[in-house]
């Protein structure tokens, strides 16, 4: 369990890192790479005992995968990165707070809670800073 914990610690790290930087490559890399660690987890807490719960988790968590996956934009895609970008962090920001809710019935460290909350509150402060216009979207 120690090595998910500090593999996710780095996930925090990578995307706390991409909004003080306002990149959204290292926000959405850090979302993309904790989805996949949670994803597999449950996968594996599916085949060892059955339960629905993880496998209705681990869908939940590749839906994340595909929402942060991240890219490059090779154009000008201001307008599309404004308005989408919006509803994806709206979605990453949900998918956590049932990450918080979620974590309190399975057999998972405490310190879950926290991961999941600071990942679903993140997305709320990238929102704030698009709309602000504090983050310029232009071509990379």
């Amino acid at each position: 369990m120690l090595p998910q914990i500090i593999i996710a610690s780095i996930c925090i790290l990578i995307t706390l890192y991409g909004v003080l930087k306002k990149n959204r490559v290292y926000f959405n890399l850090g979302y993309f790479i904790f989805g996949l660690l949670l994803f597999v987890s449950e996968l594996n807490f599916f085949w060892e005992n059955q339960e629905i719960i993880h496998l209705a988790s681990a869908t939940l968590w590749l839906v994340q995968v595909c929402l942060s996956i991240p890219n490059k934009l090779g154009y000008d895609g201001s307008q599309l990165a404004k308005s989408a970008g919006i509803k994806i962090y709206a979605s990453l920001s949900v998918i956590n707070f049932y990450g918080i809710v979620i974590v309190q019935y399975l057999e998972v460290p405490n310190v879950a809670i926290y991961f999941h909350a600071l990942l679903a509150v993140l997305p709320i402060v990238s929102i704030y800073l698009i709309l602000a216009n504090k983050i310029a979207i232009t071509k990379e």
